[in-house]
């Protein structure tokens, strides 16, 4: 069994981080569909959400277009542009002289999709404890319904995606091509990351999986995985060849093992592993009994009718 308190743990993260990828993905699809294939939109409109839910007394907070651009690093006119276009689509509203608000009322998720991202968060525990992941007990918090639960566990699951997000811009230079990278590194790991032995083999940062065992991805596949328009994705990975992150085979791209294994891909993957930890603990003290989950490993198979019905 692995487990969290293992001291070794932070070498142990690419088993943990194929899985959490799989997720992030999943939710990152959600996002950049509702915002016309654009990841940055995205990420903006989530960036001003969570400063809405950390209003005082109730009311929405509100952020200014600058302090997005710094907590994102993105140019300042690129997030004025995109703040623009959200508030003409009545996603965000104005705040004072210079900040912005989220438009509707960001205590009230959608009921749907809070009980699908709950459904989800538990299928991934799931899969951790199926591939003999072992989670350290912890505080739990007031057993609640489901909708309920669901409802508290969003606000979680936001600040968790936007914070790993934010995380993804100092390895890879855009939030853009963290997110297409790693759904490349995910499509080509497809056989090993609900393999039990596999896994187990290639769990350690410094164990790489070999090529023989990696699926190449195409253009196309990783497109409509990201719900991104086929030329974004097109031009960031003849981008990312160049730069030597990818390389061309036969059957689509392959995800450079040199550039996965770079010390600043390294301490980024380390850090999505301990924030999904934090997640997880933060979950289970609002009321998610992770002990009461049952191991069981998804296939990729049994996956895909998941994220391909998120559109």
């Amino acid at each position: 069994m692995i487990h969290l308190s293992d001291s070794a743990n932070n070498r142990r993260n690419r088993l943990i981080l194929r899985c959490v990828l799989e997720f992030l993905l999943d939710e990152c699809r959600s996002l950049i569909l509702t915002h016309e294939g654009s990841i940055t939109r995205a990420a903006i409109h989530l960036a001003v959400a969570q400063a809405s839910h950390r209003g005082a007394a109730g009311a929405p907070g509100a952020i200014s277009v600058r302090a997005i651009a710094q907590s994102l690093d993105l140019a300042y006119e690129t997030t004025r542009r995109q703040v623009g276009a959200l508030e003409a689509a009545g996603l965000l509203a104005r705040a004072g002289e210079s900040g912005v608000r989220i438009a509707e009322d960001p205590a009230r998720p959608h009921v749907g999709r809070a009980r699908g991202r709950l459904a989800a968060l538990r299928a991934l525990v799931a899969d951790l404890k199926g591939l003999n992941f072992e989670f350290d007990p912890g505080p739990l918090g007031p057993s609640m319904e489901d909708d309920a639960l669901a409802a508290r566990l969003s606000d979680l699951l936001d600040d968790f995606i936007l914070r790993v997000l934010e995380a993804g811009v100092e390895p890879y230079g855009s939030i853009l091509d963290a997110v297409i990278f790693s759904a490349l590194v995910v499509a080509n790991a497809e056989a090993i990351t609900y393999d039990p032995e596999l896994a187990a083999t290639y769990a350690w940062s410094d164990s790489p999986p070999p090529d023989a065992l990696r699926r190449p991805a195409t253009i196309t596949e990783l497109a409509e995985r990201l719900g991104m328009p086929h030329e974004t994705v097109r031009r960031r990975i003849a981008r990312h060849k160049a730069l030597g992150w990818a390389d061309r085979v036969r059957g689509g791209y392959l995800s450079a093992m040199s550039r996965q294994q770079a010390p600043e891909v390294i301490q980024g993957s380390q850090i999505i592993v301990q924030r999904f930890l934090q997640l997880i603990r933060a979950a289970r003290q609002t009321g998610l009994d992770v002990e009461a989950i049952a191991p069981f490993v998804h296939s990729p198979a049994a996956r895909a009718p998941a994220w391909a019905l998120t559109g």
